[in-house]
């Protein structure tokens, strides 16, 4: 069933995606992420059930998406997206009340054939020493939005602090490369090349902005996300991309945004759990393809 433009459902969609009145009246929407990717179409009620009838939400709040992208390029075979922000018709949101206000997702990494994991709710969230827990931040201005705190990168022994602490960095499951603000961005790719002692192609290949001829003898160092109270140990696949058999590129970019975005590909054979109601997000290592 569709949404009628002058409804409460389709006005609620202003914290985080735009909308207009169709020709009969319906309400249509375009919402657009960080990585370029976007979704229109127009919003309508349906009932989403989850494996069986037991889980079963009514009525629920959903965009029928005829013009779907994967970063920024269309892909035929694209289903849809999945909501997983703040915002109010998310579909984190929706069933907030029924799944405890928590999810988590493991995922694998893209060279292998196995399926990533996204769990609604509270069981089976792992606990154990390597787990680390960072305060989850939701700003006024972008609800949809879930902010951490990034407080310094290193690599090796060698960091860089940000010099902030009002949660300077968004975490998406749904934007696959890293993304820093220019300056700190530029910071970081200093301490790359005096640590790492390589020096960047003088052109990278799209949509990279460094990459640099890699042998097979070369030491590769974990670089460290230090967010509040959590230490997130990055190894080489959760910041570089091979791009053909000699050539190595970081997955992570100089934002054109503005700002930072902590992206998938950095998040891979990690359990990441949000819980919304205790506003935190925890980190646990794990072999995704097995969990």
């Amino acid at each position: 069933m569709s949404v009628s433009c002058d409804s409460q459902a389709c006005s609620s969609l202003f914290t985080s995606a735009s909308h207009s009145c169709g020709n009969s009246g319906e309400c249509n929407y375009e919402v657009f992420y960080g990585d370029a990717s976007f979704s229109k179409g127009k919003l309508g009620f349906e009932s989403i059930n989850f494996g069986d009838q037991n889980a079963t939400f009514p009525n629920s709040i959903f965009g029928c998406g005829n013009e779907n992208s994967m970063s920024g390029d269309r892909i035929e075979n694209v289903t849809g997206l999945v909501g997983l922000g703040g915002g109010n018709v998310s579909l984190v949101s929706q069933i907030g009340d029924k799944i405890d206000h928590k999810f988590s997702y493991c995922l694998v990494p893209s060279n292998l054939t196995s399926t990533s994991k996204l769990q609604f709710g509270g069981d089976g969230i792992i606990i154990g020493r390597e787990v680390v827990f960072t305060p989850l931040i939701i700003k006024s201005f972008a609800p949809t939005f879930y902010y951490l705190n990034l407080e310094e990168i290193s690599v090796g022994q060698k960091s860089v602090k940000t010099g902030q602490n009002d949660g300077n960095i968004i975490i998406d499951s749904g934007t696959t490369l890293t993304l820093l603000e220019p300056s700190l961005y530029n910071d970081f790719v200093g301490l790359i090349k005096l640590v790492i002692g390589v020096e960047p192609e003088p052109i990278p290949p799209e949509p990279f902005d460094f990459c640099f001829t890699s042998s097979d003898d070369m030491h590769l160092t974990n670089i460290v996300f230090q967010f509040t109270q959590a230490k997130v140990v990055l190894n080489p696949q959760n910041f570089l991309i091979d791009y053909d058999s000699n050539l190595r590129c970081l997955a992570i970019l100089s934002s054109p945004l503005q700002f930072s975005i902590f992206g998938n590909v950095a998040q891979t054979n990690f359990q990441v759990v949000y819980d919304l109601g205790a506003k935190k997000v925890s980190f646990a290592p794990t072999d995704c393809s097995k969990s």
